[in-house]
């Protein structure tokens, strides 16, 4: 399951027309580099699903991001199926879904991953990524990129958030 870009809507939209507007008219903007979206998630075959494969998030996120792919010519957005897909996921250290990794030309980064569906104040951090990686530049501050290349070992940083 790897399909570009658009498909027919028949759902409610998730964002609002002004937000629209307004992530459209940024994204125009700020954008340099085209990136993809790489949403690991679980293939619907209706209400069907078998147990221990349930992903009562995946259709939300799907829709999300179909949403904001079509704001601009500079995203794509590829699916792979967690379950008949498991080399893709394995390669990026997906360990379940619904998940989000970013790839800028033939650049990946696997190690910014969003699981779950961003939404709220994780929106804004998930927005400011996209940029981010599409300009080839870090948001933090220049004492902590010092401090961080002076690590001598591999680190893992895993930020939780929960509604309200």
């Amino acid at each position: 399951l790897k399909t570009k870009k658009h498909r027919t809507r028949l759902k409610m939209p998730i964002l609002q027309p002004q937000d629209k507007q307004a992530l459209k008219t940024r994204l125009r903007k700020e954008l340099k580099r085209k990136i993809t979206i790489n949403l690991y998630t679980l293939r619907s075959a209706g209400l069907l699903f078998l147990p221990g494969r349930e992903c009562p998030s995946c259709p939300q996120m799907h829709e999300l991001l179909e949403e904001i792919v079509d704001l601009s010519p500079s995203l794509n957005l590829e699916y792979f199926d967690f379950y008949t897909q498991p080399e893709e996921a394995q390669s990026e250290g997906v360990d379940r879904i619904p998940c989000i990794t970013f790839k800028a030309g033939e650049q990946n980064y696997p190690n910014i991953k969003y699981y779950g569906v961003p939404s709220g104040y994780e929106f804004a951090a998930f927005l400011e990524d996209i940029i981010s990686i599409s300009r080839n530049v870090s948001p933090l501050q220049l004492p902590t990129r010092k401090a961080l290349r002076r690590l001598d070992k591999e680190v893992t940083v895993k930020v939780f958030v929960t509604p309200g």
